[in-house]
C-alpha cells in the first residue's frame, strides 16, 4: 500500500481564480451599492437575495477607516511609550485609561458591526414571533418547582415517596 502511494505524483498549483466575476488579489473588491453604507441611504439592508458583507461596515465607511487608522496609532504609541519617558506619563494618565476603551479593537469590531448585523437579520429569512404563553409561563410542578423530578410534593418524582413514606 506504501508503495502504490510513493509512486502516486501529486501534484498541487495554486492560481488566482474569479470569484463572482472577479479575481481575488489586490485592492477590495466592490461592493454592491444596496449593501455599501456610504452610498448616503439610510437602509442599508438587501433585497433578501445576497447576503450583506461586514466589510461594508466595518470597513467601507471613511468614519471606520478613520477609527482603525486612530487604534493603530493609539496602540505604535503605547508601545513607543515603552522606550520614550515623555510618551510614558501620557500613557498612564487616567484619559489614556479611558482612551484603552476607545481605541480597543474589540470596541470597533462591536459597534461598527451593530448595522452588519441589523443588514445580516433582514437579509435573512428569521422571523421573530411573540412567544407563547406555553413558553413564557411554563407549567409548574405541585410544590412549584419547573422541574417535576426535582420537586418533592410531586408524585412523579421519587423524591415524593421519600420525603412521605418515611419508615
Amino acid at each position: 500500500m506504501w508503495q502504490e502511494l510513493q509512486a502516486q505524483h501529486f501534484d498541487i498549483r495554486f492560481s488566482l481564480r474569479p470569484i463572482d466575476g472577479r479575481i481575488a488579489k489586490g485592492k477590495d473588491p466592490p461592493v454592491e451599492p444596496a449593501n455599501d453604507p456610504s452610498n448616503g441611504t439610510e437602509n442599508h439592508a438587501t433585497d433578501g437575495t445576497s447576503k450583506p458583507k461586514a466589510s461594508a461596515w466595518l470597513w467601507r465607511p471613511w468614519q471606520a477607516k478613520m477609527w482603525w487608522a486612530g487604534i493603530a496609532v493609539y496602540w505604535a504609541g503605547k508601545w513607543a511609550s515603552f522606550y520614550v519617558p515623555s510618551l510614558e506619563s501620557f500613557y498612564t494618565s487616567a484619559l489614556a485609561g479611558y482612551l484603552n476603551l476607545l481605541f480597543f479593537p474589540m470596541t470597533a469590531l462591536l459597534i461598527l458591526g451593530i448595522g452588519f448585523a441589523q443588514a445580516w437579520f433582514a437579509a435573512s429569512d428569521w422571523e421573530f414571533v411573540e412567544p407563547t404563553h406555553e413558553q413564557m409561563f411554563p407549567e409548574l410542578s405541585v410544590g412549584g418547582y419547573s422541574d417535576p423530578a426535582s420537586d418533592p410534593l410531586d408524585p412523579r418524582s421519587g423524591l415524593h415517596w421519600q420525603h412521605f413514606h418515611r419508615n
